[in-house]
């Protein structure tokens, strides 16, 4: 999957506007409130990586949270969430940027958020353990690296990726997808990809860059959800990490 193709349709107008629409309307989930609150200082510097239109950054300022660098490799992204924050009147730093070469310094934050499964629409898992080690880099000695993926081994999911393996253990799969997990689908506004990975996966990443304390569950379990974020987005599952 080329890397470009993803940020190209992340950057259609069509596709910013509804992420425009959520960072309106929608705001931070139930869930979100519960993991960012307890884990996240109020006073502690926070970076987020594929904040499409600055849905949970300013869902953040709006909840006392002040020193925040949102950010997205799509441009129109990036614009419509400048837009969005002077509107609302909150002061939070925007900046293009791929989370795999992020350019920022050594421990420059005590958190980073990578939210809405962002982590995952990165193509090949070379790419995404980059990502990894690069947010290890940039968070200082005892910060949260926070993020969501789709659950692989969720039940409701077994049917599908049963007739995956077999596809691929055929040669039959998906010619555009690149390993096992990967997803792409016609969506509204064009094709979109995303790899759904088993928790392993995670877990293995992680402690490979470093990281410690590692917490998960699904959303479901953390905080029910109003139809607006139902609608929104499926079930996920949240991450933790602490960098040690």
């Amino acid at each position: 999957m080329n890397p470009d193709t993803i940020k190209n349709y992340f950057d259609k107008p069509q596709v910013v506007a509804d992420y425009a629409a959520a960072a309106e309307n929608v705001g931070l989930w139930n869930s979100e409130r519960k993991i960012f609150f307890s884990k996240i200082g109020k006073e502690e510097k926070i970076l987020e990586l594929g904040c499409g239109a600055g849905r949970i950054s300013l869902g953040l300022w709006e909840n006392g949270y002040r020193d925040i660098t949102a950010t997205d490799f799509a441009p129109n992204m990036v614009a419509a969430a400048r837009e969005i924050f002077a509107r609302r009147n909150a002061d939070i730093k925007t900046r293009v940027c791929d989370a795999i070469n992020p350019d920022f310094e050594d421990e420059s934050f005590d958190a980073v958020i990578f939210g809405f499964n962002g982590l995952m629409q990165i193509p090949k898992s070379e790419r995404r353990r980059k990502a990894v080690s690069e947010i290890f880099r940039i968070l200082r000695r005892g910060g949260r690296f926070i993020f969501t993926t789709h659950d692989r081994e969720a039940p409701r999911n077994r049917d599908y990726w049963n007739a995956e393996k077999r596809q691929w253990a055929t040669g039959s799969q998906q010619p555009s997808l690149d390993e096992f997990g990967d997803i792409f689908y016609e969506g509204d506004h064009g094709g979109i990809y995303i790899h759904s990975p088993a928790r392993a996966e995670i877990e293995s990443a992680l402690t490979s860059a470093g990281f410690a304390s590692i917490f998960s569950s699904a959303r479901r379990d953390i905080a029910e959800e109003p139809p607006a974020v139902e609608d929104f987005s499926d079930d996920c599952i949240f991450w933790s990490a602490r960098k040690r």
